[in-house]
């Protein structure tokens, strides 16, 4: 063999040797099972530590972790101090790049292997710390029972017999700051390489008032400064079932709060009042008529309610006078209600929210408007019957009386067209007058029997009038 030949093979030799000895060295360093000499976890020196015995002495560090003790003390007195351990008040350890670092040095493939090795031979993986905030108010709210048992107070708004205003104050109570306390519970929970030389831990448990939603404060941002209007109307001699109506109704809107700008809706309160308290018979008009009903007397509550609004200048919605006078209220200063028909809403156009108030007694109801509003304004109502429409004579045809002869059955009553002005005035002195409404009563007819040969019983007529129901809220079909 040539010389060029056996030195060329003599060196490729020699190559092949020295790669297959680095070849097998890095495979014996990849496939160490102890962890790489300077490696750290979170301080804790492991370097070197063949990779079952880590996993051990990890296991136990974190057990230990999970019930070491922290001291919580509080300077109140009638407030206990508590020790619960880590695991109880929610700290948890997070090893995710512990976890994938060990992967990555002995599970992963060979080539892989080597590469971790080398880059992790001096790392410091950390171990994240956190607080399970679910865990922690479980705890504390076990841990201090009597604490949490105690509930805040809404203030209350108080009216007194002389209509001022006064406020019962609300009561807070402690509670335990646990997004405080989670952040100092990360700052000084031990670190896995302390636990065991690690002091306990002491911490102040920090403390704050809890309020209601309801406070003396937002009550008084609200704007309810003083009685801003009043109206009252009697019911003398009424019924149990009237009176029943009445109450029931005036019950569903007394303390009835609404925000500036908000509408009332009359509709709500009767549906909220059958439900609550049901309603009882009571007279009601049918297509201008007394009938027996359910439900009589709802619209004294909606009238005495309509007047206290009109004189209190807020902005009427809707509203419709009643088909026939009523005796409990001027006329053109009354308020209908016929489900379906006819509402009565209005709205609060002042800057200040609006309180209103009902008193009931076995002769009248009152409703008083509390509020925001100038003592120098002042609305005076102004009806004037602008036209007296008289009664219609009707007569009912009857065999039974003599041939010619009439026979009085009843006295009809005049109708009447009504205009109702609203007056405004400044300490006294005329500012402006507003037309509020445009009113019409119908007449009743004077009803009287005949048996004259001119009058012929009609036959046929006109369709009957789809029936509409006012102050009540069921007809004569109830039964």
């Amino acid at each position: 063999m040539p010389p060029l030949i056996r030195k060329a093979t003599f060196y490729a030799t020699i190559t092949i040797g020295l790669l297959s000895s680095i070849s097998i060295g890095l495979y014996l360093y990849g496939s160490q099972s102890t962890l790489p000499p300077k490696f750290t976890v979170a301080g804790w020196r492991v370097g070197g530590m063949p990779y079952d015995t880590f996993q051990q002495q990890y296991e136990e560090r974190l057990k230990l972790l999970n019930a070491f003790p922290v001291q919580l003390q509080t300077s109140y007195t009638d407030i206990a101090n508590r020790q619960l351990t880590l695991g109880q008040l929610g700290v948890e350890y997070h090893d995710e790049a512990l976890t994938q670092s060990i992967a990555q040095l002995f599970k992963a493939s060979p080539l892989q292997r080597i590469k971790a090795r080398w880059e992790l031979r001096h790392a410091d993986i950390p171990i994240e710390v956190t607080v399970n905030e679910d865990q922690l108010n479980a705890a504390l709210k076990e841990a201090w029972k009597d604490l949490y048992s105690q509930q805040p107070a809404p203030a209350k708004r108080i009216v007194t017999a002389q209509d001022s205003l006064t406020y019962e104050p609300e009561h807070r109570v402690l509670r335990i700051d646990t997004v405080h306390l989670g952040e100092h519970l990360q700052e000084v929970a031990p670190s896995i390489s302390y636990i065991h030389n690690a002091a306990p831990v002491r911490l102040t448990l920090p403390l704050y008032e809890q309020s209601p939603a309801v406070t003396v404060e937002t009550l008084k941002q609200q704007g309810i400064d003083r009685k801003i209007s009043e109206f009252t109307t009697t019911f003398p001699a009424s019924g149990e079932g009237r009176i029943h109506n009445i109450r029931s109704t005036a019950a569903s809107i007394q303390d009835y709060l609404m925000a500036p700008g908000e509408t009332f809706d009359y509709s709500k309160i009767i549906a909220q009042t059958e439900t609550t308290f049901g309603y009882k018979e009571a007279p009601v008009i049918l297509n201008g008529k007394l009938v027996p009903g359910i439900g009589g007397g709802i619209c004294q509550v909606s009238t005495t309610l309509y007047n206290a609004v009109l004189r209190s200048g807020l902005a009427i919605v809707e509203r419709r006078n009643h088909s026939l006078p009523v005796s409990y209220v001027t006329l053109g200063q009354d308020a209908t209600f016929a489900n379906g028909y006819i509402n009565f809403k209005f709205r609060n156009n002042t800057d200040a929210y609006l309180l209103i108030r009902t008193v009931t007694t076995d002769r009248d109801v009152t409703v008083k408007l509390f509020g925001h509003m100038s003592p120098s304004i002042t609305y005076d109502i102004e009806s004037n019957v602008t036209e007296t429409i008289q009664p219609p004579v009707k007569y009912l045809h009857n065999t039974t009386l003599a041939p010619g002869a009439t026979r009085p059955i009843s006295t009809g009553k005049a109708g009447y067209k009504v205009e109702t002005y609203r007056i405004k005035r400044e300490n006294g002195v005329f500012v402006s007058k507003e037309l509020i409404s445009k009113d019409q009563y119908s007449p009743v007819p004077t009803l009287v029997a005949s048996n004259r040969g001119d009058i012929k019983p009609e036959l046929g007529g006109a369709p009957e009038p789809q029936p509409i129901l006012e102050d009540g809220v069921k007809g004569p079909s109830f039964r």
